[in-house]
């Protein structure tokens, strides 16, 4: 695998359109649901909160 040295915006817009391209056929196909589609690349689909916890902090009085 080549590793990368720096950012190309264009290069990732062409990755971008090709996974849009590999969706739309996946969908087609029958291949993913458009719920496991949305889910797949949701905005917080590569976060794992299996683990995470919710806390509110404390105060300190002055």
């Amino acid at each position: 695998m080549q590793q990368r040295l720096h950012y190309d915006p264009i290069e990732r817009q062409r990755e971008k359109q090709c996974a849009r391209e590999q969706d739309e056929r996946d969908l087609r196909a029958g291949v993913v649901s458009v719920g496991e589609l949305n889910e797949r690349n949701g905005f917080f689909s590569g976060i794992d909160f299996s683990h995470a916890s919710i806390r509110r902090r404390r105060r300190i009085a002055a």
